[in-house]
């Protein structure tokens, strides 16, 4: 979990114990009521802190080259083409 999805977390705790409103919460996190609001939402129906993750997290991007794919282009960099960029 990344400091800013704990301050996330912290903060949406403090709401929901009462210590902080939704419009301090906003302050402190540099977002809207409206979407303190749905933080809090998410966290309570879809089971706390690890609703607040990013959904991305642990995936390989889309456009990320295939490893085979990798490996043959660094084989090719420092055989074939070696010297060719100077």
């Amino acid at each position: 979990m990344t400091r800013a999805e704990l301050k996330k977390v912290l903060v949406v705790e403090k709401i929901f114990e009462g210590h902080m409103t939704n419009k301090e919460g906003a302050a402190a996190l540099g977002l809207t009521e409206r979407q303190v609001i749905r933080l809090k939402q998410k966290y309570q129906n879809k089971g706390g802190a690890r609703a607040l993750i990013h959904g991305n997290r642990g995936r390989k991007p889309a456009h990320a080259l295939p490893d085979e794919v990798r490996a043959k282009a660094a084989t090719l960099y420092t055989t074939k083409y070696q010297g060719s960029n100077n």
